[in-house]
């Protein structure tokens, strides 16, 4: 039996599953919190060490962004690029001679959703004194708040129930700081609010500060 196509009849083929493929995107990644990429690449020639033998902290120029191909599943999945700031932070502002990053991820459209609602961004921001880890929702803070908040106390209470926390600190969020907020410890917290640069976003933060 000869098994050749003709090859109009391999092109329309080819065409029909491409379409189909079109019509058929990979469905969105949904977003739970605790989840987030690292988006810097430290170079190599940054690992030195002092007299004494400590790793010295690699500066602006020893760190560049990871290009989409080097993030993990489903990140590079999802991400169409990746945008990094770095800023030497002198002892006479922090009382310590350090950097602040600031990376952003920007997703592709529909990529991602968190509680149903689409992510358009990732944004993290890191130093020795304060972390900032951000996603940032395609929709207005009144139409998201309830949802994020569901989806936030009822991890909260799973976690309490894994680690059998029952006496633990209480999953109810508070309005406070703008928005709604749940310290998980004595230094960090949860924290949902409408992006103060566009009102018709909505800021789902995981943040820190010594």
């Amino acid at each position: 039996m000869d098994c050749r196509q003709p090859l109009t009849l391999l092109l329309w083929l080819a065409t029909a599953a491409a379409g189909v493929c079109a019509e058929s995107p990979l469905p969105a990644v949904e977003a739970a919190g605790g989840d987030f990429p690292v988006l810097v690449q430290v170079l190599d020639r940054s690992m030195q060490a002092d007299d004494a033998g400590a790793l010295l902290e690699p500066g602006c120029a020893d760190i560049r962004a990871r290009r989409v191909d080097e993030l993990p599943l489903p990140w590079r999945k999802i991400v169409e690029r990746i945008h990094l700031d770095c800023e030497q932070v002198g002892a006479e502002s922090s009382g310590l001679d350090t950097i602040a990053l600031a990376g952003t991820a920007y997703l592709k459209p529909g990529a991602m959703r968190m509680a149903g609602h689409p992510v358009a961004e990732v944004r993290l921001m890191d130093s020795e004194l304060w972390g900032d880890h951000q996603y940032v929702l395609e929709a207005d803070y009144a139409s998201v708040a309830a949802d994020l908040r569901a989806l936030v106390e009822s991890r909260c209470a799973q976690q309490r129930m894994r680690e059998e926390d029952a006496a633990g600190s209480d999953c109810t969020m508070t309005v406070g700081h703008g928005g709604l907020y749940l310290p998980t410890d004595e230094i960090s917290g949860i924290w949902i609010h409408a992006d103060p640069d566009d009102p018709q976003r909505t800021i789902y933060a995981e943040a820190w500060a010594d």
